[in-house]
């Protein structure tokens, strides 16, 4: 097969600021959203205009890779190891002094990044999927896509510049906790115990409410209740992975705030678009930081 990439980048950033196409804002399911390959390249990219393909099959499916049971996956899987970890050099991380991760694609990473690597490319599928991708092209707003480039989702293999994944949640944060000093606060303003990172008992960030009157009084960060937790999205219920912070099928996410320092408008061959949310599969917002906050005590 072709090692080609679809070019997400010119239609995505489209999509997420028009109103042109339904089910691209957060929380309307994957069809229709930037993980629907239909959208990106075309219904042409699938012999059936087939949504769930691309990453699914419910016949001849991978077998699981290395003790984890692959849902039905229908693309190839990365070989964990040309992957170079993530590695911190200060503060400490660990109640060893030391921190490594002996598999940065534990969980559903690896299913991320066979698609997110840059190397192994969204047309690499099964017999199961219907048509060649590499040769799609798509009209969306009068801007013509074409596959055989890369994408903006491209990470690479050097993992050192993304957000570390594959470490034990649990273990770090209850040794950072221990070793820090004032810190989050709950619906009463009483310390929860977390100084470095949020317990994963606790949910995603909705809102904060800054302190700027009271010396010493720590910002409190309101959180999902009933709603998705930290450990729901931890694998094994402790390692980070991508799907901790990302909800792939646009259900669950959060409705990011319009852009602010931007057009309000964007002209598109003399038609003219609403700039709208744009749309990260996050759990929580990308305004005052709230991803952040979802896990960071700061």
């Amino acid at each position: 097969m072709k090692k080609v990439l679809a070019t997400v980048a010119a239609v995505g950033c489209l999509a997420a600021a028009s109103t042109a196409l339904g089910g691209l804002p957060a929380g309307t399911g994957v069809n229709g959203s930037l993980h629907d390959m239909t959208v990106v390249v075309g219904p042409q990219a699938d012999s059936m205009a087939r949504v769930c393909v691309f990453c699914h099959t419910p016949h001849h499916a991978q077998s699981s890779d290395g003790g984890y049971n692959l849902p039905l996956w229908n693309h190839d899987i990365p070989d964990v190891t040309t992957y170079t970890p993530y590695a911190w050099a200060t503060p400490m991380n660990s109640n060893n002094g030391e921190f490594t991760i002996t598999d940065p694609l534990a969980g559903p990473s690896r299913l991320c990044m066979s698609c997110h690597d840059g190397a192994v490319a969204v047309d690499e599928h099964n017999s199961a999927f219907g048509k060649d991708a590499s040769q799609a092209t798509t009209s969306i707003a009068n801007v013509t896509t074409y596959t055989n480039q890369q994408g903006r989702g491209a990470l690479g293999k050097d993992l050192t510049q993304t957000h570390p994944i594959g470490f034990d949640y649990v273990e770090i944060a209850a040794w950072r906790n221990s070793n820090s000093q004032n810190g989050a606060l709950d619906s009463n303003h009483n310390p929860t115990g977390d100084t470095e990172i949020v317990s994963a008992d606790k949910g995603y960030a909705l809102s904060i409410t800054v302190e700027n009157t009271t010396q010493g009084k720590y910002n409190y960060v309101q959180r999902n209740v009933g709603g998705k937790r930290i450990v729901d999205n931890l694998y094994g219920a402790n390692i980070m992975t991508c799907a901790t912070c990302h909800e792939v099928h646009n259900k669950e996410n959060a409705t990011q705030d319009n852009f602010t320092d931007g057009p309000k408008n964007l002209t598109v061959s003399g038609t003219t678009y609403p700039m709208a949310a744009p749309n990260y599969f996050l759990y929580a917002k990308q305004s005052e930081s709230l991803i952040c906050l979802s896990c960071h005590v700061k």
